[in-house]
Parts: structure tokens; sequence; C-alpha cells
């Protein structure tokens, strides 16, 4: 199983992808930040699970150090992704590896359904006048494919 269900990952999607993300990383911490900021803001049991932010309002999460720091993490493995995008085979074990990682975590699978539409509604103004259906598409199967992987390893996991 790749991940993928009924929604294809296109060789067009994949040129989309990459070349948006050039843009993207001109702005990476900020669409990190943003990326959490509206993760918490919408479901603030997600927030709970990270012990460091607890408790903290949105503007307490937008200067911590530490959200920053796994934003840029999760980005940082966003653009891992890209660049592996024509090895599946090196993809692959690495989500593999990521979404065992997140069972150590009690991370709920479910929670990466919850990331991805944030991290679009992030990505989007960055992208600007840029952004077309067909890049919003190549974004949410994208972000299909590599959650799929990372679900996958995490039920084999737990």
């Amino acid at each position: 199983c790749n991940g993928m269900t009924s929604t294809e990952f296109t060789e067009e999607q994949k040129q989309l992808v990459k070349t948006t993300w050039n843009i993207v990383r001109e702005d990476i911490s900020k669409v990190g930040v943003i990326t959490f900021l509206r993760l918490f803001e919408k479901f603030p049991d997600v927030q709970d699970l990270f012990v460091p932010f607890r408790g903290l309002n949105s503007e307490e999460l937008r200067q911590n150090v530490g959200l920053r720091e796994h934003g840029m993490r999760v980005m940082g493995t966003i653009e891992k992704c890209i660049t592996r995008i024509e090895q599946p085979d090196k993809l692959t074990s690495m989500l593999e590896s990521l979404g065992e990682k997140h069972v150590v975590f009690d991370t709920k699978i479910e929670y990466f359904d919850l990331l991805s539409p944030q991290l679009i509604q992030a990505i989007k103004p960055a992208i600007g006048d840029q952004w077309t259906p067909s890049v919003e598409q190549a974004w949410n199967n994208f972000l299909l494919y590599i959650t799929g992987i990372m679900k996958g390893a995490m039920l084999q996991g737990t």
C-alpha cells in the first residue's frame, strides 16, 4: 500500500509541488508556525499532545521558539519528501520511520488528517497568485500520499 486510495499523485502534480515549494521556502519558518497555530486553534486537544505548548495562548505560541523549531522540522520533512519525490523507495522508508516515531509520541493517526488542511491554508498565501485549483489539488494529493505512508506505518506499529 502506498497510502493512496482513489487519488493519484501524477507527474504533473509532482512538478507543481516542486515549483511552488521553491516559493514557500522563502518564508518557510512563517509557514511552519502558521500551520501549527491554525491546527492548535481549531483542535486544542492536539496542542495538549505537545507538553511544552500546553496552556499557551496564541500569542505565546506565536513567540515560542519550540513551536518555531517544530514547524521547521515539519517543513524540513516536507522538503526531504519533495527531494525524494522521484525516489519512492527512499521516500517510503523515511516516512515509515517517521510514522513509527509518532506512535511513540502517542500521536493519533487522524491528527495527520487535521494537519494537512492547515498546512494548505498556510502555504496558499505564501504562493500568492500562483495558487490555482491545479496547485491546490497537487498539494492535497502530495499530502495524502505522504501522510498515507506514515499512517500505514503507524497502524503496523500499534
